[in-house]
């Protein structure tokens, strides 16, 4: 499963102190074997002293960010080589992503509740450098391979491997959650009339045929929402398998990277159920659209997504009810609808876009078309017995 921005290709940055690194891989998932562990030694302005120094090339995409492992050998290490991720934006979305990925790290990392074993899980800003014709940032690096490589090259561990992602996410569900009560249409204004906008805006380019099934979705999304207490918390924003990071093809996790679409009011279920689809769209080679609409006319996960999600909430110690009151047709709209917009937003301009909504949107809502909606009484229900 590709994201739009993705459909375009990957570019790399150049490397500073010239020539690729052997033996690493790329954040992009590009795998070789492991190096050893690596303690940067130098101070943030020596770093930027050498960035100043470098002269990336221009990018060939319209990828707004590209990345690379670079080789900072004028650094004195020890353990190795010195190794890090610069990251590259190349236009002003990408800029602006890069600012808001590392104003979250550092307040994430500051959060009283999260301990330094689950904070090693994000990346830590060594540098950031602006100049006019580019924002560079410079992270630590941790070997390792994407868990989207591994599941599409071994799909039978889809679901120890998604089970150990979602356990990953859950202590910054957890430690940050909040129950609010989504009172009016307003309340759910970020989580579904935003993104819904957003999509109606490009579809009333592309196809207006379909604008009145985006409306008729956030309907039905606002009537099923509104009334329920329910838990919202810091979330990445973007949790798909290409951002969560594997120390080796067994695991454990040992990095998630690409916080730039990280919020701190968002529902944690987005996350879960986000992992979980792309999961299952690299296991089964699938487009995201074509996995979400089969979800819908089944009525929700398939049997083995649900056993890899209580497998997480056990592998953190969150209680699941068999009973919960939420449909996860629900919980999967809202997933797919807010990853739909994002990875619009990010590849504006992009001649892969209509494309990736005609195959990641388009069925999508042509298999909410065929169905009534959410069961509302049982919401309400729900809602009465004090269940979220």
């Amino acid at each position: 499963m590709n994201t739009a921005a993705d459909q375009v290709g990957r570019d790399t940055a150049s490397i500073i102190d010239g020539g690729e690194l052997s033996g690493v891989s790329t954040e992009s998932g590009q795998s070789a074997r492991p190096a050893q562990p690596t303690q940067v030694v130098g101070s943030a302005e020596h770093l930027l002293g050498l960035l100043s120094r470098s002269r990336p090339r221009p990018s060939t995409t319209s990828n707004t960010i590209v990345s690379r492992v670079i080789r900072l050998s004028q650094l004195r290490v020890e353990h190795g080589p010195a190794v890090a991720v610069l990251r590259l934006a190349r236009d002003r979305r990408g800029a602006e992503q890069l600012h808001k990925q590392r104003q979250v790290i550092a307040e994430i990392a500051s959060h009283p509740g999260l301990d330094q074993g689950w904070r090693e899980l994000l990346p830590q800003v060594l540098a950031f450098d602006e100049r006019h014709d580019a924002t560079v940032m410079v992270e630590s690096y941790r070997p390792g391979i994407d868990l989207a490589e591994v599941l599409a090259s071994h799909p039978g561990r889809f679901g120890e491997l998604t089970a150990a992602a979602l356990g990953a996410i859950a202590p910054l569900h957890r430690t940050t959650e909040r129950l609010i009560v989504v009172d009016n249409i307003c309340s759910v204004g970020q989580w579904v009339v935003e993104p819904m906008a957003e999509l109606a805006r490009i579809y009333r380019q592309v196809n207006p045929r379909l604008v009145p099934g985006l409306e008729r979705l956030e309907v039905l999304l606002g009537q099923a929402l509104v009334g329920r207490r329910m838990a919202v918390s810091w979330t990445h924003g973007d949790y798909t398998p290409d951002n969560v990071r594997l120390a080796g093809p067994q695991g454990p996790v040992n990095r998630i990277v690409g916080w730039g679409d990280a919020r701190g009011d968002r529902l944690a279920l987005i996350d879960v159920y986000l992992l979980i689809l792309t999961a299952s769209c690299r296991a089964e080679g699938a487009d995201l659209g074509s996995i979400v609409s089969r979800r819908l006319e089944a009525g929700g996960l398939s049997d083995s997504e649900r056993k890899a999600l209580h497998a997480g909430h056990a592998r953190s110690g969150t209680k699941v009810s068999e009973s919960a009151p939420i449909d996860e047709r629900l919980a999967i709209l809202l997933a797919w609808l807010n990853h739909a917009a994002a990875s619009l937003r990010k590849s504006a301009g992009s001649p892969a876009r209509d494309n990736w909504l005609a195959v990641n949107v388009t069925p999508v809502l042509d298999a909410v078309a065929t169905w009534r909606g959410f069961d509302v009484e049982t919401r309400r229900a729900a809602t009465r017995t004090g269940h979220r």
